[in-house]
Formats: structure tokens, C-alpha cells, sequence
């Protein structure tokens, strides 16, 4: 979540180049090292050719089985001295069982079953590991068939076939803007024999007609991110079925306790970008990119980039300027984006590469200066967003009329003609780049508390598709609100650099984007939406009374924007299962920015909402905590239990921070011990990759007692029911108070823990009120459905025993009651 100059004979180079905005190549026309790799085309234009009969095959391949029962198998024509594909056609068996229990569990609230049993017809494998031989050894050669081919024809173009619209995530991780390309991946593979042998098997089951089971050593699905190599996936255009029902690493590694998030299994890094880019004013983006990468995986001969499929590739160069041979199919078919290495890359070796690319579809033209900016994690090629650290140095040419704001510290600007000209570069790593883009006017303050420059950028009108929905009442200029946008992020900063830790890069720029309900921040640039530039006047006439609601969200997107600065920027996280530990950490920040800036009332209402958020049950009467474990990250967001990944990762990820929060709070010193040890986790995860296990290990190094819950100074009972687990506890307390001794008062009660498992272990405060003032009395600590009895001499009388005063404990009800 930019060392070195700009070179100013390669900017004149492109800028006389590009000059003529018009002056693009005929569509269609490929360069003529495009896809033209012969192993490649081998791949990718094979066809059957040598068949086999099969009976009671038994190929296992980790936790899944595909049993060949019957029928033929005709294998693809060698590549590189190696058989790699297969079509079976006849009677087959596929079977899964998962290798632990929280894949069990979502597996069966996926599919109402705890393993897998599909009879399938047809299957298309791929492999670079022994199937063949182990299939040959127990076949015989048979005359092929027809159907094979046509089998073929339809599982290749199911994969090849890319959508505009996807209907699920599934469908946008794997039909969307980077689709994968199964012949570029096997050819890496053969290419670096060294990276492990793979199977992919794309079945044709009699329920579900388009079953994926994947083992790649280098991840199955490295989209997400995840080093996990073992998936299955149902591939049904987001009907209920659909999803990734498995997701693991292997079972050795669970056997042998080695798996890991924290697992690296990244070829190369990116450690510095120099790129130009001019946006012409029919928004047709022309770039050039130099990369420096270093190789971290011995062997390596082809690089996947990230690459808007809709920017076409026109040249790759190696630093000797010597063209290279890559693969980028059509923009509406697998057009993921691969370089190929003329020879294996050396482990520690660093490299550079120049890309030329231009296209469309970047940026939307939305109206009176409004521009949305697209593809932000894919505008440029690049190898591991968000995953990486580098630094950037970027050019920009515009159309003079409009602004640029990017990412990094702006080093020099001007005019040239008809276009502005800007650099910006960054001497601190960046986990990706960004530009907002637009017709802005320009408000900035220096914070002397901080020393942070503060930027927003507003438009000077509203996008289009507001005029048509407001008319005469949205005729105020955005600009109006720059002022509480700028004052936002101000302190914001202030209050997060007290409980975080300085952030590195000196600088934020507060950008309004043209849609209406959603934001997102680049490191040093953040993109609020245009409805936070709106007044409440404005967005009444627009929404009604959605609007009361609505503007909770307009409160608190600002700095939970800016705090992902901290969180998923300087403190990444390394795969989807750690993912809440930048969301929902930034869920927490705005939290906090309420408690510094607003009344108790409106943090109330702040952790109410998150409370509902979670427990709310959807038209299939599902809850987002029913979807499974905050762990369980993107893949929570199904049919059935629509965007569970944002209804439970933001606001639970936020409460488990709280509980961290109020039980390390101490009556004398406050938030001391909590803030120690989130500067500590800052700067020990500074610009790397958090997973949830090592944010533990900081928590275990920083407990107090009130932490240790079950004696062994681990926090594994704390992690094992809010971040692997799905309890939500209730909780009744009945107490009574009565006269004692010397005038004192004697509380007596019992309080009851309810609706969780029986491991479910919970240390749950108690709050006096004495006349107006709260304080906390101690905790209970309670497992499992049960009661804890209650015994304590106080001075004198409270007004209240209360339960949760400061929202400690995430609870589906918090009960008190006064015998």
C-alpha cells in the first residue's frame, strides 16, 4: 500500500513522439516479438494427438484424488521434451478432503458438505510434473477420438474469455483485468524446472461443470495474494455454488507445522521505477516504464506484470537496449502481461527493463473537469503491488487546463505549449504509485505539529451524473469544502502519529475522485469520495433521509483513508488472511480520530454501528460473522453472503483492536502500554509485510497480566475466538449491593457468558458509576457458556454497575440488571 532524476533526454524523446495525441498504432497490429516465443505458440496452439485407454487410474495430488475410472486420455504434443497437457473424456471420480478444520467448515458452508465427491466426464489437465508418466505406465494406446478436441476448445475458451462486468469476485479475480494465462504460467514453469512440478485440473462434474483444482508451488492463486498452493474452485458465473471452496497449504507443511503466511514466494522484487507518461485530451495513455528488479528465486526466466490489458505492450528492452520476447494476447482474452528473459535470471542479481506501452481506458471522463482514474494498480507494469517496496521517479504531460497530483514530492513543474509538465519522486519505497487527475483547485498547510504538508484538491464542479441528480441545488463548488477535508486530514495525522509512530513520507494529498461512496489511499495520496465535498444540504437533496445515515460515513472516511498511510503502506500485510490488519486497523484510526474530535455521543454511534455491521443478517438471513473466520479474508463475500468481507474485516478487525486497547488500559497511565506497543509494531513492520502471527508475537511481547488470560503469557486464546473464530458472545449481569462493614458497600452478582463454544475464553470488564464518574472495577474472566460469581467491597455506593462502558468486549448484547 523514486530515488534518481528524471532523464530529461528520454522525457523530450516521448514528448516528440506523442506529440500528435492522435498519432496511435493501427489496432490490431502486434510487434513482432509478441506471443511469438516457439515453446509459447507451441503451448498454446497444441492440439490432441496421442490417446490412451484408462481404467482405475488413481492420480493424488495433495488432499484432492481424480480417479480416471474409464474412458480415453489423449496427451498434448511435447514441449521442450515434455508432455504437459491432457484431455480425458469417459468416467471419473474427484474427490477432496480439506487438510484442516476451518477449510472443512467453510467448505461445508459453501457446498452443506465437509469434503468433496464429484463424478466428472471430461477433464483438461496441465501439468509439469509426473502425470504423464504415471498415466502411461498403467494405459494403452487407443485410436483418439473427436470429442477430446472439442472438450479442449471449450475449457480453453472458458479460460481465455475475459468479461467487462464480472458478477463475482471470482469471476473479477480470474475473468477480469489480469486473467490468467494458463500457457505463459506452464512456460515460466518449464522455463525454471527448479520452481516444482504443478497439476491444474479443470473438471467437467456432473453438478458442477467447471470445477478448477490447483497445486502450483509458486501459489495457486497469487492474485490475491496468497503462497497457498493448494485450491479448489467452483466456476459458476456467481450462482451460490460459486467460490473458492479451498484455499491451503499443502498438508505436509500442516503436518510439519511449517505453513505460513509469511511464506515468500516471490521470483523478483521491484526496487525502483523511473516512468514518463502523457495523457492525451482524448485521455489516450502513452507510458514508458524502466524497471529495476532483483531476482529473488533462482532460475527465473518469465516475469508477470500487472498491466492494464487494455495498455498494449510495443516494445520490451533489456539495459542494452536488445528487444526481448513477451506474451500479451488480445485486451478481451487472457491478456495478462509476461516478459520473457533471454536466459534464467541469477538469484541476488539485480536487472533493468524498459516497457513501452499505450492505450485507453485508464481514465473516464466524467464531466466539467471530473476525470476518474482506473486500472490504479495496473496503469503501469509492475510485478508485486502492495507486496513490494520501491522507490519511483514519475513524469506526467497534460493537458495544461487540468492538474495532476501524484504520488511523492512534487520536484518540479511547468508549462511546454499546450501541455503541464510535472515530476514527483519518492526517496522512501512505496508499496505502489498513483495519480489523481482532474480540473482541482489547490488548498495546502503545513502542520507545525507535525511537520506534515497537508494538500487537498477540489473541483471546480460537480461531475455530470450530479448535475442530472441535483440540478440547481449542487451549483456550490466543491471547492467550498476543501477547508474541513484539509482539517481532516490534519489531524488525523496529529492523532495517529501520537498513537503509531511518525510516518515517513512528510507529505498527503486529499484528492476528490468523482464516485460518490467510496475512497482509497496510495501512499502520500488519498482518494476521497465527491460526497465528502459535499455539504449535508446538498447530499439531503440528493439522498433524503439515507442522508442522517450517510453522514457517519462522511465522517469517518478521512481518516480512515489517511491512516492507511500506516496501515497497508508502511505497515503492509502479506496475504488475504492478514488483510484486516490494514482495513480493519484503519476502521480502529477513525475511531480514534472521533474520540480527539467529536462527543461521546458520536463514538457511541461509531462502535454501534461497527457492533451491527457485524450481527445484521442479510435476505438469506445470514450475518457477516456467519460467513466464517475474520481470517477467511476476501473469500467471506459470497452469493449468499454478499460483501461479508466488508461488513465483517473493517468493524471487526476495529473491535479486535479495542479489546486489545481496553484491556491494556491502566487507571493511572491510560493508553500508555497500548501506544508503546503499537509504536513497536510500526517500527519493527516498517515497510514489510505484517501476517497475523507476527502482529501477535508484538502483542505477547507487550502483555500485562490482564492479557494473560490463560497463564501462559500466549495470546493464542485471544486469536483463536476473534481471528480464527466466529463466536459472539452475549452476556447477563445480575448483581445486588449491600451495606458492609466501616460504611463500606459489598457487590455481589454473577455474570453469564452465553451462545460460544466451550474453549471460548473472554476477560470481560466491570465499570462503577459514581455520580457521572466512571471507572473501571476489574475484569471477570470467563469460558464457555457459563457463570462467574462476583464478590467485591467497594467505598461506597455506585450509581450503576455497567458492563462494556467503552465498548470492550464485542458482544451481540450486554445485559445488566440490578436484584
Amino acid at each position: 500500500m523514486t530515488r534518481l532524476l528524471i532523464n530529461a533526454c528520454l522525457l523530450l524523446l516521448i514528448c516528440l513522439a506523442i506529440r500528435s495525441q492522435e498519432a496511435t498504432p493501427a489496432e490490431g497490429k502486434h510487434p513482432a516479438l509478441a506471443n511469438a516465443d516457439p515453446n509459447y505458440r507451441l503451448l498454446r496452439d497444441a492440439v490432441p494427438a496421442v490417446a490412451y485407454r484408462v481404467e482405475n487410474i488413481e492420480l493424488k495430488r495433495d488432499v484432492g484424488t481424480l480417479t480416471l475410472r474409464s474412458g480415453q486420455i489423449v496427451f498434448l504434443p511435447a514441449v521442450l521434451n515434455r508432455v504437459v497437457a491432457a484431455v480425458f473424456v469417459g468416467e471419473g471420480r474427484f474427490q477432496m478432503k480439506p487438510a484442516m478444520r476451518i477449510e472443512e467448515e467453510y467448505l461445508s458452508a459453501m457446498t452443506g458438505a465437509r469434503g468433496v465427491d464429484e463424478k466428472i466426464s471430461s477433464a483438461v489437465l496441465y501439468f509439469t510434473d509426473n502425470t504423464f508418466e504415471e498415466v502411461t505406465a498403467q494405459a494403452r494406446t487407443m485410436t483418439a477420438e473427436p470429442q477430446a478436441a472439442a472438450v479442449l476448445k471449450d475449457v480453453r475458451h472458458n479460460l481465455r474469455r475475459r468479461v467487462e462486468r464480472p458478477l463475482s469476485m471470482l469471476q473479477a479475480m480470474l475473468r477480469d483485468e489480469d486473467a490468467p494465462n494458463v500457457e505463459a504460467e506452464l512456460l515460466g514453469e518449464l522455463y525454471s524446472p527448479a520452481q516444482g512440478g504443478s497439476f491444474r485440473a479443470y473438471l467437467h462434474g456432473d453438478r458442477d461443470p467447471d470445477l478448477r483444482f490447483l497445486l502450483v508451488p509458486r501459489g495457486a492463486m497469487p492474485m490475491l495474494p496468497s503462497p497457498e498452493e493448494v485450491a479448489l474452485l467452483n466456476f459458476d458465473g456467481g450462482a451460490d455454488r460459486e467460490g473458492i471452496w479451498y484455499l491451503s497449504h499443502r498438508q505436509e507443511e500442516w503436518a510439519k507445522n511449517t505453513a505460513s503466511s509469511g511464506e515468500d514466494k516471490r521470483a523478483a522484487v521491484a526496487r525502483h521505477f523511473r516512468i514518463e507518461t502523457t495523457i492525451a485530451r482524448n485521455r489516450h495513455l502513452t507510458g514508458v516504464t524502466e524497471m529495476r528488479f532483483e531476482a529473488v528465486a533462482a532460475g527465473v526466466r518469465v516475469l508477470h506484470c500487472s498491466l492494464l490489458p487494455a495498455l498494449r505492450v510495443h516494445r520490451v528492452a533489456d539495459e542494452s537496449g536488445k528487444e526481448l520476447a513477451f506474451i500479451q494476447e488480445e485486451r478481451d482474452e487472457d491478456g495478462s502481461f509476461h516478459i520473457i528473459l533471454p536466459e534464467a535470471a541469477a538469484q541476488g542479481h539485480t536487472y533493468n527493463l524498459r516497457i513501452d506501452y499505450q492505450g485507453d481506458r485508464v481514465i473516464d471522463n466524467e464531466g466539467n473537469g471530473n476525470f476518474a482514474v482506473g486500472a490504479r494498480t495496473s496503469w503501469y507494469p509492475t510485478l508485486n503491488s502492495f507486496q513490494d517496496r520501491a522507490t519511483y521517479d514519475l513524469g506526467f504531460r497534460v493537458p495544461k487546463q487540468f492538474t495532476l497530483v501524484g504520488v511523492g514530492k512534487l520536484k518540479q513543474e511547468s508549462k511546454d505549449g499546450d501541455w503541464a509538465v510535472s515530476e514527483w519522486s519518492s526517496e522512501v519505497p512505496l508499496a505502489v504509485a498513483g495519480f489523481n487527475y482532474g480540473e482541482f483547485k489547490k488548498k495546502e498547510v503545513l502542520d507545525a505539529p507535525t511537520k506534515y504538508q497537508v494538500e487537498a484538491y477540489a473541483g471546480v464542479e460537480v461531475p455530470d451524473y450530479l448535475k442530472r441528480a441535483g440540478g440547481d441545488s449542487l451549483l456550490l463548488s466543491p471547492t467550498s469544502m476543501a477547508a474541513r477535508a484539509l482539517a481532516d486530514g490534519q489531524n488525523s495525522i496529529r492523532v495517529f502519529e501520537q498513537y503509531f509512530g511518525p510516518a515517513p513520507y512528510g507529505r498527503i494529498a486529499i484528492t476528490q475522485q468523482p464516485q460518490f461512496n467510496f475512497g482509497q489511499s496510495w501512499p502520500t495520496l488519498v482518494y476521497l469520495p465527491m460526497s465528502a465535498f459535499l455539504d449535508s444540504t446538498q447530499r439531503w437533496s440528493l439522498m433524503g433521509t439515507s442522508e442522517f445515515r450517510f453522514a457517519q460515513f462522511i465522517e469517518e472516511v478521512t481518516p480512515h483513508e489517511v491512516a492507511h498511510q500506516w496501515w497497508g503502506h508502511l505497515v503492509g500485510w502479506a496475504t488475504y488472511h492478514d488483510q484486516w490488519l490494514s482495513e480493519g486497523f484503519a476502521e480502529f484510526s477513525a475511531g480514534l480520530f472521533l474520540e480527539a474530535t467529536e462527543k461521546p455521543d458520536a463514538v457511541d454511534k461509531f462502535w454501534n454501528r461497527l457492533r451491527e455491521t457485524i450481527v445484521q443478517k442479510n435476505q438469506f438471513g445470514r450475518s457477516a460473522n456467519d460467513a466464517g473466520p475474520l481470517w477467511m479474508g476476501l473469500r467471506l463475500s459470497t452469493a449468499r453472503t454478499g460483501a461479508a468481507y466488508n461488513r465483517l474485516v473493517y468493524p471487526k478487525g476495529a473491535y479486535i483492536l479495542q479489546m486489545l486497547r481496553m484491556m491494556m488500559r491502566d487507571p493511572q497511565t491510560g493508553d500508555k502500554d497500548f501506544i508503546a506497543m503499537m509504536h513497536d509494531y510500526v517500527e519493527s513492520h516498517a515497510q514489510r509485510n505484517a501476517t497475523s502471527e507476527s502482529f501477535r508475537a508484538i502483542v505477547e511481547k507487550h502483555m500485562k497480566p490482564a492479557l494473560d488470560a490463560e497463564g501462559n503469557h500466549k495470546m493464542d486464546w485471544f486469536f483463536r475466538d476473534w481471528i480464527y473464530g466466529t463466536d459472539l458472545p452475549r452476556y447477563r449481569l445480575e448483581y445486588s449491593l449491600k451495606p458492609s462493614a466501616d460504611g463500606k458497600v459489598l457487590l455481589t452478582g454473577s455474570l453469564t457468558q452465553s451462545g460460544v463454544s466451550d474453549s471460548f475464553l473472554m476477560k470481560v470488564p466491570l465499570y462503577l458509576d459514581f455520580d457521572g464518574h466512571v471507572v473501571r472495577a476489574g475484569a471477570a474472566t470467563v469460558q464457555g457458556s457459563s457463570s462467574t460469581e462476583i464478590k467485591v467491597v467497594l467505598p461506597k455506593k455506585p450509581k450503576r454497575v455497567l458492563l462494556n462502558a467503552n465498548h470492550d468486549v464485542l458482544a451481540l448484547e450486554s445485559v445488566v440488571k440490578e436484584l
